[in-house]
């Protein structure tokens, strides 16, 4: 197995995430997720738990960002799935992405998000 190789197609997607979350399109948002994706994470105090397509509605519903950055802080391969560690930036605060993928047909897509707010630094 060509690790550099997986890696490449593992931030492949997960550039359709940072693209589809900075334009809020959803139809490249879409391009990162497999059909049966869930996630789970918190906003605020606030559990969040659902099909990927909640996400899609969220996404929809609010206008592109004014600001946003993404940054991959790992990733880690292990035959045909994989887990990727992201520090994401808006204007709802720094949270940090687990996502967890795998390899289908030749095609990485991301399975489950899971996050929470970056802890501050003391």
């Amino acid at each position: 197995m060509d690790l550099s190789n997986e890696e490449t197609g593992i931030r492949e997607v997960l550039g359709y995430y940072a693209d589809g979350m900075r334009t809020a399109d959803v139809d490249v948002l879409k391009k990162a997720f497999h059909p049966t994706a869930i996630l789970s994470g918190y906003l605020g105090d606030e559990l969040i738990a659902a099909p990927i397509e909640g996400l899609y509605e969220w996404v929809s519903a609010d206008p592109a960002p004014a600001a946003y950055d993404c940054s991959v802080l790992s990733i880690q391969v292990t035959g045909r799935v994989a887990v990727a560690t992201v520090r994401e930036t808006d204007p709802h605060g720094v949270v940090i992405d687990y996502f967890h993928l795998l390899k289908e047909n030749d095609t990485w897509s991301i399975v489950s998000k899971l996050w929470d707010t970056e802890p501050e630094e003391d």
